[in-house]
């Protein structure tokens, strides 16, 4: 799936100057004539007459509306680099309002992008010279399917501790939100990460929630799309690997990064974009070849000690304080075994915790063989996380078609 577009749309040439310090200007421009809505000033005074004046103007991010998500907009008018706009969105959120799956093809996408540019800044898009758009990196995603949610936490526990020659563990951890980085986002070349995608799902669509109850149109709609039942069904168990193939990379491979080049380049090679994330990630695959995963099931432990062990305060407020302490006794039990635990926990403590668990439904002789039976309940990682690229859509699935190709409208 294409799950990210960064372009650069350049001001036309016939527009920019060079000044008498060898920046790049715009003839007979002010930015505060463009209806933009983050415009600053690095330099604000007063003159001798004690009204407000400004210099130096800059255009900070701005989201634009679409039909669904918003989408990332930058103006660098003026500096050592040639002016241009920074466009960066989700081409299956603008779209269809999620991006748990959707198509791997730039052009509808793209279409979709520069669309509500035209739409939103007429003006601005007049000055621009669309055909030499720049794609400078397309984030490409392919999903392995796992037992649960609860499973894919556990491959990304055990995808942290992997490395290889390129493919560097990354200092950025975003542990509480399952993911993982590889890398750096600062790589000419590739931008790796891999996370748990259900959970990024459900924040994103307590997000829209928020938003859809301050009256945002956009924000409703997507939260009809992403409460739809299938879709939630969909999402639980995807462990998702995702790539950004940066326009360096392309250029190596003489994969044009001119948009419209592109697109009728993808036309030829439909699957290029599968094909670079195969070659992104061929290293980090091939060193988890030969390695091997426990396959446990604590997402359905933990519920059960929830259910049992939860206690009500004289507020109504519900606690799971006993169930979480048992819960993790049982994974320090299957990891290290009862005679370490009876000597970590002491005699007293360690048989009231066995006592709770065998009241849970564990039997005593289940427990006392929790260590052994874990080191043998072992997958091989490459098994158990398979990329089936012919399963990353479901049966229903339907291309979607740019807001502005279905009105017919031209963009380019």
């Amino acid at each position: 799936m294409l799950d990210k577009i960064v372009m650069y749309i350049p001001v036309d040439a016939s527009l920019v100057d060079i000044d008498g310090e060898g920046r790049y200007c715009i003839f007979g421009f002010d930015l505060l004539d463009l209806d933009l809505k983050k415009v600053g000033s690095w330099d604000v005074y007063k003159d001798e007459e004690g009204n407000t004046q400004h210099r130096v103007l800059n255009h900070g991010y701005e989201r634009l509306p679409t039909s669904f998500t918003s989408m990332a907009f930058k103006f660098y008018h003026e500096g050592k680099t040639f002016p241009y706009v920074e466009l960066k969105a989700s081409p299956a959120k603008i779209l269809q309002g999620h991006n748990v799956y959707g198509t791997d093809w730039i052009e509808q996408g793209a279409m979709e992008m520069l669309g509500y540019l035209a739409e939103s800044h007429p003006t601005l898009y007049g000055m621009l010279a669309i055909g030499e758009t720049e794609v400078k990196q397309l984030d490409a995603t392919y999903s392995a399917r796992l037992k649960d949610d609860d499973q894919v936490s556990q491959a990304i526990d055990f995808l942290r501790n992997v490395s290889s020659r390129h493919i560097r563990k990354s200092t950025s951890e975003v542990i509480h939100k399952n993911t993982h980085y590889y890398g750096s986002e600062r790589s000419k070349r590739f931008a790796r990460k891999v996370y748990g995608k259900a959970c990024e799902f459900h924040d994103q669509l307590n997000k829209q929630i928020q938003l859809a109850k301050f009256n945002d149109k956009c924000a409703e709609r997507v939260v009809k799309v992403m409460l739809d039942p299938e879709l939630q069904a969909h999402v639980k168990g995807l462990l998702r690997f995702e790539t950004g193939i940066k326009a360096y990379v392309m250029k190596e491979l003489n994969i044009p990064t001119n948009l419209f080049q592109l697109i009728r380049y993808q036309r030829l090679n439909p699957n290029f974009l599968r094909d670079l994330w195969i070659k992104a990630n061929a290293e980090l695959f091939k060193a988890l070849e030969g390695t091997a995963m426990k396959a446990l099931d604590h997402d359905a432990i933990f519920k059960n000690l929830s259910n049992i062990f939860q206690t009500v305060t004289p507020t109504g407020q519900v606690r799971f304080t006993k169930a979480r302490n048992l819960f993790n006794f049982y994974c320090a039990l299957e990891t290290h075994g009862v005679d370490i635990m009876k000597k970590r926990y002491g005699r007293s403590q360690f048989f009231s915790n066995m006592a709770d668990l065998i009241s849970a439904g564990y039997s005593k002789a289940y427990l006392q063989n929790l260590h052994i039976d874990s080191k043998n309940n072992v997958i091989p990682f490459l098994k158990l996380v398979e990329i089936n690229f012919d399963e990353q859509l479901p049966p229903n699935f339907i291309e979607p078609i740019s807001t502005f190709n279905k009105r017919e409208l031209r963009v380019a």
